[in-house]
């Protein structure tokens, strides 16, 4: 009878706290902006990615690296364009979105897939994954190195008088 007892109120007990909670409303989210996070361990859900040409088109125009302000990024078309220090010329390179790096140094790594996560050079033989992207913000991870590179957008006439 005591084992009875004991049994129930183990029930009950373990029944209250497996009770799920609501989750709370995100109150700072902002409906306006469109982001794709990621982590370099965990390809993005498909399901809630955005497609190729969303992200294409999230990544043009031009970015400025966070912590070396000589360093610009440009993405015109499927065109990857950088200048950085003292360089004369920008690197003009075209380049594919894809799911995992297609140049020759990373391909064959053991890479996760990522649904257009992928930026690949082919002629100079580099790959970035894109960590996030936004209107205000890139993060990609140099896959040579695995390190992160910041970037924030540069308005049209602030990138005009600074390169």
């Amino acid at each position: 009878m005591k084992s009875l007892i004991l049994c129930t109120a183990f029930l009950l007990v373990s029944c209250d706290n497996n009770q799920t909670k609501l989750p709370t409303p995100d109150t700072h989210k902002d409906e306006t902006s469109q982001t794709i996070v990621t982590t370099e361990k965990t390809p993005p859900n498909n399901e809630n990615n955005f497609s190729g040409k969303q992200t294409l088109a999230l990544l043009q125009g031009k970015w400025q690296h966070i912590d070396d302000q000589t360093n610009y990024l440009v993405f015109e078309g499927n065109h990857r364009k950088e200048i950085a220090g003292d360089m004369n010329e920008w690197d003009d390179e075209e380049f594919i979105l894809s799911d995992k790096c297609l140049n020759k140094s990373n391909k064959s790594t053991d890479m996760e897939l990522a649904a257009d996560q992928y930026i690949t050079c082919s002629k100079s033989d580099l790959c970035w994954y894109i960590i996030s992207v936004d209107e205000k913000n890139l993060t990609l991870s140099y896959m040579g190195r695995g390190n992160t590179l910041e970037y924030s957008r540069v308005k049209q006439n602030q990138y005009l008088t600074a390169a």
